[in-house]
């Protein structure tokens, strides 16, 4: 699965000139995706003409869904309409926070905590945990969002998401039971031989 690594923010563009625009697009937006080749992860930036990725690893290029990318109602930004690896359509909105970092900070608090609640330094012991809980809580109320596909996992930067939602768990469920029937679907006829020739 691919995590939120990454970070970036769109710069206010609304006294910028169409081509100043257009080129803190190109520079702003990116994909992170798992590469259907070599099933590594890579970041590719994204424009309004990508018809293209281009994996760092293996350099496969899978093309991307058309029409997926539409200029924005502000300047300097777009709207995706669909993931541009496998075009599902369905996509939410999430923190672009690492949960990585986020239980790490949360380990460290409460393993210092424990060391002073040891040595009996109790008002010590509940200023970390209140101070890590707060550190958390800031980092994560000052990342952006980004945008991750339900289907391929994919996770887009920089782009407009008023026309998205935030994690459905029943939509989730429906993707990742798809996904298993397919997963089946590959294995049976490879089995199928083997079955038939036990017989």
């Amino acid at each position: 699965m691919i995590t939120g690594r990454y970070t970036t923010a769109l710069e206010p563009a609304a006294v910028l000139p169409p081509e100043s625009c257009f080129e803190s697009m190109r520079a702003l937006m990116n994909v992170t995706y798992l590469c259907p080749q070599c099933e590594q992860a890579t970041r590719c930036e994204l424009s309004l003409e990508t018809s293209a990725v281009t994996c760092h690893a293996c350099q496969h290029q899978p093309p991307v869904a058309g029409q997926a990318l539409q200029a924005g109602t502000e300047p300097g930004q777009a709207q995706l309409q669909h993931c541009l690896i496998c075009g599902n359509e369905e996509l939410f909105i999430r923190k672009d926070f690492s949960q990585r970092l986020g239980m790490l900070i949360i380990i460290i608090g409460f393993t210092a905590s424990s060391i002073a609640w040891y040595h009996y330094w109790t008002y010590t012991s509940y200023l970390i945990l209140f101070c890590s809980a707060l550190l958390d809580l800031v980092l994560y109320s000052i990342v952006g969002n980004l945008l991750r596909c339900y289907r391929c996992n994919s996770e887009f930067r920089g782009l407009h998401s008023e026309n998205h939602s935030y994690f459905n768990l029943e939509v989730h469920e429906r993707h990742r039971q798809q996904t298993a029937r397919l997963a089946e679907l590959q294995v049976l006829p490879g089995e199928l031989p083997g079955s038939s020739k036990g017989t």
